[in-house]
């Protein structure tokens, strides 16, 4: 936790300071996908992300958390009860308009999925991949809403049986913090 207020702490300064070298932006969304193993047929979730992006470059480094679960205390191997992901985007902004920004790529990172309902505080550990594009609109101000479709892509197996099962599009909507787009 001291290492990431560290990080924060040297960008927010990096982003505010006259030596302009980076733009941020803080996004929080919900959304979910369809799965037929849940019996509701759908999961939500939602995600927290911080997209950091060099001026100079239409590149940006995006540093993602995402869980996706039908309850608060997830139980079930197909709920996703956090994941942890770095993704590196295109970001530009077409046509000329300030206010609008497109995102597209994708990354890695880990996935924790419950192993069940017999023991619902243990967790199986995998990898997972997704690609991901999106829009940003800049409201007023800093604020703005931001929408994005993914796909996350998920496998592993223990003693031949499926333990982490994802291949999921996932669309969600939320708001932004932007600062310096």
């Amino acid at each position: 936790m001291k290492k990431l207020i560290i990080i924060i702490s040297i960008l927010s300064m990096a982003v505010f300071s006259h030596a302009h070298v980076a733009d941020l932006t803080f996004r929080l969304g919900q959304g979910g996908f369809y799965d037929d193993r849940s019996p509701e047929g759908i999961l939500g979730g939602g995600q927290v992300t911080l997209d950091i992006k060099p001026v100079k470059y239409p590149i940006a480094i995006s540093l993602t958390n995402e869980y996706y679960t039908n309850s608060n205390n997830p139980t079930h191997s197909y709920e996703i009860a956090g994941m942890l992901a770095v993704n590196l985007l295109y970001m530009k902004k077409p046509f000329k308009i300030e206010r609008i920004n497109v995102f597209l790529g994708g990354g890695m990172g880990r996935l924790e999925v419950p192993k069940g309902e017999d023991k619902p505080d243990d967790r199986e550990i995998g990898v997972v991949y997704n690609l991901e594009a999106g829009i940003n609109v800049r409201a007023f101000w800093k604020i703005g809403l931001y929408g994005i479709g993914k796909y996350l892509y998920a496998q592993k197996e223990k003693n031949n049986i499926e333990v982490i099962n994802f291949s999921e599009f996932i669309v969600l909507l939320g708001i932004t913090l932007n600062f310096g787009l």
